[in-house]
């Protein structure tokens, strides 16, 4: 997402108006400046073209119909775009020579043929500009509130029926399936134990065949880096569900093995969970141990 709105910013900056706020504005900004910078520094005020007209220009050339408008631009991305009025301009409106031009003069110059009668006598922001600016405009704040909303669901576990991100969810069975193999070896029942733990914890459905290739392709001769790898760029609580289930599929059999211990106790570490919160897991295990059993 951040790698979205980068791109973003800097498309739309190489597109600026060399008279609108961007990149380079930006940067040479002091902190000063920063929190002096107003509504106004933004505003761009400029000539769009309308139509030719029969009116002669100062050059022997004819003079042109065009909007004066007045929006807001970040980077060159319009926030707000509105028509203040016409203007007569040479060149196709970007000429030196500019003339105020009234919706009287404008309602004379169609009465006399010299401009398109068909053309609104006073300027105004028409459905289709509105749609094309506001509408952009809106449709972005819905779609970044759109995330916003479902990264505060994730973040307050409002959306706990939801499936658990693909990213943590294989770190999870990765972990799982390294508990599993400390006694040497993956058995069937093992893998069917980890499928259940995984529609349970993650909600999400691996097949048993895609459990066994995982776990016959990992090993336990992990050194401190690889326990930490483990929990990069997850969240808290999906480090608290990794541990959750590395201990219950420990704990499936009789009683725990050593080395089944030593890597539950190393995961944490590695996780950065501190002794009170392995404890308050540990105790959560064994509750989901009761609750689920084999």
């Amino acid at each position: 997402m951040k790698n979205l709105i980068v791109a973003l910013l800097v498309l739309v900056g190489l597109g600026a108006p060399a008279n609108a706020f961007t990149l380079d504005d930006l940067w040479s900004l002091s902190l000063d400046d920063f929190r002096s910078l107003s509504l106004a520094d933004l505003t761009v005020t400029d000539l769009e073209f309308v139509a030719p007209t029969e009116i002669p220009s100062g050059n022997d050339g004819k003079m042109s119909l065009c909007y004066r408008t007045r929006g807001v631009q970040i980077f060159g991305f319009p926030l707000t775009d509105d028509v203040l009025g016409y203007v007569l301009a040479s060149d196709e409106c970007t000429g030196s020579e500019i003339r105020e031009f009234s919706a009287d003069q404008m309602e004379t110059a169609q009465s006399l043929q010299l401009i398109d009668a068909s053309i609104p006598s006073v300027a105004h922001n028409s459905f289709e500009r509105n749609v094309r600016t506001y509408g952009v405009l809106i449709a972005i704040v819905l779609f970044l509130s759109m995330v916003i909303v479902k990264k505060l669901k994730s973040l307050l576990r409002l959306n706990a029926d939801a499936p658990m991100r693909k990213k943590a969810s294989n770190r999870i069975l990765s972990a799982l399936c390294h508990a599993a193999k400390c006694d040497g070896l993956v058995s069937s029942r093992e893998a069917r134990l980890i499928k259940r733990t995984m529609q349970r914890l993650a909600r999400r459905d691996y097949s048993q065949a895609e459990i066994m290739r995982l776990s016959d392709r990992v090993h336990v001769n992990l050194n401190p880096q690889d326990y930490i790898n483990f929990g990069k760029g997850l969240r808290d609580r999906e480090k608290d569900t990794m541990l959750l289930g590395v201990l219950y599929i420990t704990m499936a059999g009789d009683r725990m093995l050593p080395v089944e211990y030593e890597f539950a106790t190393s995961l944490a570490h590695g996780l950065g969970i501190p002794a009170e919160d392995f404890r308050r897991v540990l105790y959560e295990a064994f509750a989901d141990r009761e609750a689920n059993p084999e």
